[in-house]
């Protein structure tokens, strides 16, 4: 249901180089990473990347390895 640590860390860098990645407000090239999300699904990155595949923790383009 959730992933360790080290995985949502890697998820989240990965998302940081996305063309998608936005700020809580969907705006592009946020300043600060408090309340990211995907431009993509909208959804809040910091929970997300908590989540297994089995709980919906995937990424909309297929981007994460886990």
């Amino acid at each position: 249901m959730i992933v360790d640590k080290k995985t949502q860390e890697e998820r989240l860098n990965t998302c940081k180089g996305c063309n998608f990645y936005r700020n809580f407000l969907m705006l592009k090239k946020p300043k600060w990473s408090w309340g990211a999300r995907c431009g993509k699904c909208t959804c809040f990155l910091q929970a997300k990347s908590k989540l297994s595949k089995d709980f919906y923790g995937e990424c909309p383009i297929g981007k994460w390895k886990d």
